[in-house]
């Protein structure tokens, strides 16, 4: 675990150390120049890029793709880099994706319907399943009368007047 040491010394200047193995020079420093306190602070270890719209775990990056430099600049460039399949890296670890993959996509495979015509949407099967990275996402079916939209809400009991549907993915 890193810790943070911040040394004021008599002569007004902070300094200011991560410690890592330099436990002895940050010692040294405030003997040498007179500090009076040591404030020592833990910092918890970062696990997940920062900078994505979605937090994606270095232990993810680690296992879909591959070479990435274990650092923090490294993960959130290779979250922000483009798949194989043409989408962000970052991407396909929500909707569940290999990111190595170009034919991986994410889709509804069975989309079945009431005799009515409506869509049942109790029996949509996406592929791949949603659960497969355990990210908290919910899928709402969105459906339109025209692939140019407006695009709506697919209400619990269908609408007849949609024949054109997409999946919005909703994060927390």
């Amino acid at each position: 675990m890193s810790k943070l040491r911040m040394v004021p010394c008599e002569l007004g200047v902070t300094v200011l150390s991560l410690l890592l193995s330099v436990n002895a020079l940050a010692e040294t420093l405030a003997r040498q120049y007179g500090a009076f306190g040591i404030v020592t602070y833990d910092l918890p270890p970062v696990t997940e890029t920062q900078t994505t719209p979605v937090p994606v775990p270095y232990a993810w990056l680690d296992a879909h793709v591959p070479g990435v430099a274990h650092e923090s600049g490294a993960y959130e460039a290779s979250a922000k880099a483009t798949a194989a399949n043409g989408r962000k890296v970052w991407e396909c670890y929500v909707v569940g994706l290999d990111p190595q993959v170009a034919t991986n996509d994410f889709r509804i495979v069975s989309f079945p319907m009431k005799a009515d015509g409506t869509p049942n949407l109790a029996g949509i099967v996406f592929e791949p399943p949603q659960a497969q990275w355990n990210v908290p996402a919910t899928y709402k079916v969105k459906g339109a009368a025209t692939l140019a939209g407006p695009w709506g809400d697919v209400p619990a009991g269908g609408n007849p007047a949609y024949r054109f549907f997409k999946v919005e993915v909703v994060l927390p």
